[in-house]
């Protein structure tokens, strides 16, 4: 099992299927990269609320945002070692 965070049965159950998605992606065994664009796309969802799910998921500190000065920011996580 490759849980990244620990939800309780009460809030899992109150998140949104968009979000549980999302959160079921990033949880990839082998880590992910990606941008708010690319990740939208590939869920399905509009990028603002890709962007609030990826920055909640920052701020829970389960991501790391990376900022560029010429291409928009990428979300990362990657599995320790």
């Amino acid at each position: 099992m490759n849980l990244l965070w620990i939800r309780p049965a009460e809030v899992e159950q109150g998140l949104r299927p968009d979000e549980r998605r999302v959160r079921d992606f990033i949880d990839s065994p082998g880590g992910v990269s990606e941008s708010v664009v690319s990740l939208a796309d590939k869920m399905g969802i509009s990028r603002r609320r890709c962007r609030g799910i990826l920055e909640q998921l920052v701020e829970q500190g389960v991501l790391r945002r990376r900022d560029f000065l010429d291409i928009e920011p990428i979300y990362v996580r990657f599995p320790s070692r």
